[in-house]
């Protein structure tokens, strides 16, 4: 293969370091506390989309027999682990094992309250998904009381307010015994988390339901291309700041528990993400990177698919399947697994 390069060839080569370079970052920061550069931390965002460029350049060299190739093939074949979280090619087999135990997480964003879709049944509509696939336990993240939305089959629940003014909540529905409850309360902000000790036959599971810092943007490309990219940015990495202050608060708890795990968090960052990998270190499994199928889109951010939402598992408990279902009654889509205790 030929190394020389023309003058178009060069100012894409070029390009194509810069952009290995962004993917080398958004590689680390993953390891890197928000803390020490709220700033940096934001190219994490990017990692899917520097890899796809640096796929196009692959391409681009290989094409013209250019040994340039070499460079985003590295780079893109190091990021391996990565891609495995992005998109996933599990067998769509269903299991001959019976679960014990379905588990839904669902950020309802407030049943549509402020009329964002319109549509005036949103409550209802979600209300009848939910007695169609009948989890055993729901976490709700955004969450108010609703009369449209019947819950009958679930006997115990546990609903956490931040004040009791406040109708943004977060909540546990359970067709199962709850015999302990509590809060980790996140402080200066509606985001919160709690837990719920849940007895399924003879074994008793911590189930969290948790909702991190919201990065408080509309997804919307067009919106953003028009705001103050410089305050845009600073706001972005303060919630970056507070999500890793909210996920050590999650650690602590996660310290003083004996049971088994089953966390369903709104992490409002990506899959891959620092606050997501130091979760994980806690004996946990990422549900959808275990049985899930494709992106495990979550949000739609303009036209980017973003998987946002996850449920993580004790490694001691079996998930057996995982589902995404394209359901647009809120902002974010519901999830589901299933589970062998």
């Amino acid at each position: 293969m030929n190394s020389n390069l023309n003058f178009f060839q060069k100012i894409a080569f070029v390009f194509n370091v810069l952009f290995g370079v962004f993917l080398l970052l958004a590689y680390i920061l993953p390891l890197v506390p928000p803390r020490f550069s709220a700033f940096l931390s934001i190219l994490n965002l990017g990692l899917p989309v520097f890899m796809l460029i640096n796929i196009g350049f692959l391409v681009f060299w290989m094409l013209r027999l250019k040994l340039h190739f070499l460079f985003s093939g590295i780079l893109v074949l190091s990021g391996y682990s990565y891609i495995n979280k992005i998109v996933v090619f599990n067998s769509p087999e269903a299991s001959d094992i019976e679960a014990d135990l379905s588990v839904m997480s669902y950020n309802v964003r407030l049943f549509n309250a402020f009329q964002w879709i319109e549509d005036d049944h949103i409550s209802e509509k979600i209300s009848n998904f939910i007695a169609k696939e009948s989890p055993d336990i729901i976490a709700f993240q955004d969450y108010q009381k609703v009369d449209d939305v019947k819950l009958t089959a679930y006997p115990y629940h546990f609903e956490k307010f931040k004040t009791k003014s406040s109708k943004i909540g977060i909540a546990i529905f359970s067709k199962y015994e709850i015999i302990n409850q509590g809060a980790i309360n996140f402080p200066n902000t509606h985001n919160n988390a709690i837990y719920a000790d849940i007895v399924v036959d003879q074994d008793t599971l911590r189930v969290y339901a948790v909702h991190l810092e919201s990065l408080k943007i509309i997804p919307d490309v067009d919106v953003l291309q028009q705001a103050n990219h410089q305050q845009l940015i600073s706001r972005v990495g303060k919630s970056f700041v507070k999500q890793q202050d909210q996920m050590e608060m999650l650690l602590n708890n996660f310290e003083s528990v004996k049971h088994p795990k089953l966390v369903c968090i709104d992490i409002n960052n990506t899959a891959f993400s620092y606050v997501a990998n130091q979760l994980l270190k806690h004996n946990l499994n990422d549900a959808f990177v275990e049985s899930g199928r494709g992106l495990g889109k979550t949000f739609d951010f303009d036209f980017l698919p973003l998987r946002i939402d996850a449920i993580f598992n004790e490694k001691s408990i079996q998930n057996l399947t995982f589902k995404n279902y394209d359901l647009k009654l809120s902002d974010h889509y519901p999830i589901m697994a299933n589970f062998k205790l």
